[in-house]
């Protein structure tokens, strides 16, 4: 398992437009990329309606994991850790 930590850029967090454009880019992505909270809680990030389930707020940890198996998995993970930690609100 492939797994990073990245701190949410966006000062909302990922609600409505962030989270759009994260699972846009989660989709785009060659390999399925599971993100996931301290408290336990983890969604599909291709999954909008999951990730907005999560709640999660700016300045947030959160945990990223994709399957080593998958073609493509580190390369998925540090993308969308690298678009996390940009303000997606901007």
């Amino acid at each position: 398992m492939i797994t990073r930590q990245v701190v949410v850029a966006t000062p909302i967090g990922l609600h409505a437009r962030p989270a759009m454009v994260f699972c846009k880019a989660a989709a785009a992505q060659p390999a399925k990329v599971t993100i996931g909270t301290a408290e336990g809680s983890t969604a599909d990030a291709r999954s909008m309606l999951s990730v907005l389930g999560l709640g999660v707020r700016g300045g947030q940890e959160i945990t990223l994991s994709a399957d080593t198996g998958e073609h493509g998995a580190q390369a998925s993970v540090d993308a969308l850790a690298e678009l996390l930690a940009t303000d997606l609100d901007a």
